[in-house]
């Protein structure tokens, strides 16, 4: 299973509705097994510059990859590109993952 996690920032705080709007096309998107679109709730003290979160599994890599050529990726890019000002995107594998404490 892939698991994609991208988080955006907002330009202008007034777009912040607009953004996960355009970000919540991406629900539509069949390949996902999972595919969440949410507002940071800023719980953390430290470091609250992220507005938006998408979170999203995947049963392998053809899927993550049909889920990015579909055309609702595109329409979601070309609603959301010129409001957000940050967008880090992370991609692993969970069998690649720790998944346990490791002692050093």
């Amino acid at each position: 299973m892939i698991r994609h996690i991208v988080m955006f920032s907002c330009k202008n705080a007034a777009d912040r509705d607009t953004i996960y709007r355009g970000l919540s096309v991406l629900t539509q998107i069949e390949h996902a097994a999972v595919l969440e679109v949410s507002y940071n709730e800023k719980i953390d003290q430290l470091a609250n510059d992220i507005d938006v979160i998408v979170y999203g599994e995947f049963a392998n890599i053809d899927d993550f990859r049909a889920y990015k050529a579909h055309p609702l990726y595109e329409e979601s890019i070309r609603q959301v590109r010129h409001l957000r000002d940050v967008r880090v995107a992370a991609d692993y594998t969970v069998s690649n993952a720790t998944r346990e404490l490791v002692k050093g």
